[in-house]
């Protein structure tokens, strides 16, 4: 055999094994990637979609709980619709009106505070009917039997939870506007009698999720009642006619109002004909290639034996993530100065792609870190704010203005503090301005004992992380100052470490959640889970989960508790100084 034959078909190998390698590598490397990219895109638009419809169904909450709400003097409406729980002895139409006033009072605030809510209703066991409506959806139908109805019985028999209509037209309105609404057994809390049923005609569109669905024509959003199979949202009539379920992702998820349930269906076949194309193309580039080399390779193959031989050694001599690039045969101007700086190009490429890519998930992790700081206990301030009304309504003194000044002081401290860290006396400030409202509400049934040693203020540490321990030692270990009456926040160094204890005398903890608990906080910290709140704790994996990012492993909380008799929140932090700038 010749040596240009030789050298033709080395030539020809040695250029067209490589580049079938890379084509190959590239076709799955970019499949990979771009169902990854998918699967992330999916992920978000669904927990895009359930914190959305988790926010509105709490709004649904809490306007209903706020019939369930006691002024500080023991008034409520609960007590006011005492009066009309007898069906034999109905009170006169007098007691009728000074009720209806003082209804209307309470719900022109709710329905102005909450566009979504039509009309809100209070259907008595002795047959009278409270109502407050914005005109939307008209009023209830003149000589309403409302006790024979489905939803009606339905409603009692859930015995306070809360009762889910269907998406419809009610015939029990005297409007023709499609609409949602809840029902709500009200109890007295000393009898648990029922004194009336609550009712709350809601917008239709309330559970609309348009607004976070970032990809409706591959993205089928549904909500949906799991005991009834009724249907409150779906986007099915906005999908394309050639949505396909056969290749599809679905991902289900119980809302925080049971019984609904939030699906997504996501169309993967018509979201990957992109790809397709792109993946045939790179198929195609790759032949053509081949085929060009085989055609030219005996023409320039006794030109390209050495300059091949310096390229491949170049290519096989590259290792780690920063690939260098070639100084040699820049200046040529035939095929092989063009496939040296080609080559040149492509390193230059993706040396700026791995850069990139870097760069992104630097970005992402910063992103992350800085949203769990963003987070703020929305009950919390619901519960003041209506604490504030009420006093406004029913006091006069000083007790408004210390409120408000503590509450503006906590939303500065969250939102303007520039540094993530701070020094443990900012830390403390923030605990007690929260501490001087919880005061205010429970009515000084507690006390806050700090054991802090002055060598420590100035130490730096991570910001609001002691806030949320009070404040879950408040409400889980006091259980709202019924159960114990004392927080103490102590601070010392062990092992050249900040140790601070949260602890209060409150109802412990038993065996099983404390496992259950610490078995959480042992876990490995995951981006999708901090800043979730769950009914055990306020924020304690979250805690944790930030300290564990900011400093490493070995720092944290670590919770310890007895049944009836104490908790105790322990936290590990590095002793940093606060040094000004």
């Amino acid at each position: 055999m010749k040596l240009r034959t030789r050298i033709f078909l080395t030539f020809s190998v040695l250029a067209t094994i490589p580049l079938v390698i890379f084509t190959v590598f590239c076709y799955k490397r970019y499949t990979e990637t771009t169902y990854d990219r998918i699967d992330v895109i999916s992920s978000h638009l669904f927990e895009n979609a359930q914190k959305t419809a988790n926010d509105t169904l709490n709004k649904v909450r809490q306007t209903a709980g706020t019939f369930n709400f006691y002024y500080n003097d023991g008034s409520s409406i609960i007590s006011d619709l005492k009066k009309f729980k007898d069906p034999d002895s109905p009170p006169d139409t007098y007691e009728y009106f000074k009720m209806s006033q003082s209804f209307k009072r309470t719900c022109q605030n709710l329905l102005y505070s909450d566009q979504d809510v039509y009309g809100i209703y209070i259907f008595t066991p002795s047959g009278y009917i409270f109502n407050c409506t914005n005109n939307d959806n008209g009023t209830l139908q003149s000589n309403y039997d409302f006790q024979n109805t489905d939803w009606y019985q339905d409603t009692l028999a859930l015995d306070g939870a809360l009762y889910i209509s269907s998406n419809a037209i009610h015939d029990c309105f005297t409007g023709d506007k499609q609409t949602i609404f809840f029902a709500q057994c009200l109890k007295d809390i000393y009898t648990h009698e029922v004194v009336g049923i609550l009712m709350l005609d809601c917008d239709s569109q309330m559970l609309d999720l348009s607004a976070v669905n970032t990809m409706p024509e591959f993205t089928l959003l549904t909500v949906d009642n799991t005991k009834t199979d009724d249907i409150l949202y779906s986007n099915y009539n906005e999908l394309s006619s050639d949505f396909i379920n056969t290749r599809s992702t679905i991902q289900q998820t119980e809302l925080n109002l049971s019984p609904l349930r939030l699906t997504m269906t996501m169309d993967y076949t018509n979201l990957a004909k992109e790809l397709n194309i792109t993946a045939v193309l790179i198929v195609i580039i790759c032949a053509v290639c081949i085929t060009g080399y085989i055609i030219f390779a005996y023409i320039i193959s006794r030109y390209m034996v050495r300059p091949v031989e310096h390229l491949s050694h170049k290519m096989s001599s590259q290792s780690g993530h920063i690939l260098s690039q070639s100084t040699q045969y820049l200046n040529r101007t035939d095929e092989i100065g063009t496939l040296y700086n080609e080559y040149n190009a492509m390193v230059e490429s993706l040396n700026a792609a791995v850069k990139q890519d870097y760069q992104d998930k630097l970005v992402l992790l910063d992103a992350q870190m800085k949203s769990l700081e963003a987070r703020i206990n929305s009950h919390f301030l619901f519960n003041t704010l209506e604490a504030i009304n009420s006093i406004a309504e029913l006091e006069d003194n000083e007790t408004i203005a210390t409120m408000s000044l503590a509450l503006g002081n906590m939303f500065r401290y969250t939102l303007k503090t520039q540094s993530e860290l701070v020094t443990v006396q900012d830390e403390l400030g923030h605990v007690n301005d929260y501490v001087t409202i919880q005061r205010i509400r429970f009515d000084n049934r507690f006390h806050l004992d700090l054991d802090i040693p002055s060598e420590y203020l100035d130490n730096k540490v991570l910001k609001l992380i002691l806030q949320p321990l009070v404040e879950n030692a408040l409400y889980h270990g006091l259980n709202y100052c019924t159960t114990g009456d004392t927080i103490t926040i102590h601070a010392y160094t062990e092992n050249n470490c900040l140790m601070i204890d949260v602890h209060d005398n409150g109802q412990g903890m038993d065996i099983e959640t404390l496992n259950k608990l610490q078995s959480s906080l042992s876990k490995e910290a995951s981006f999708t889970e901090l800043g979730h709140r769950n009914k055990q704790s306020i924020g304690l994996k979250n805690i944790h989960s930030r300290i564990e990012l900011y400093y490493g492993k070995g720092y944290g909380l670590t919770v310890t508790s007895r049944q009836n008799e104490w908790t105790n929140v322990q936290i590990r932090l590095p002793i940093l100084k606060y040094q000004e700038d």
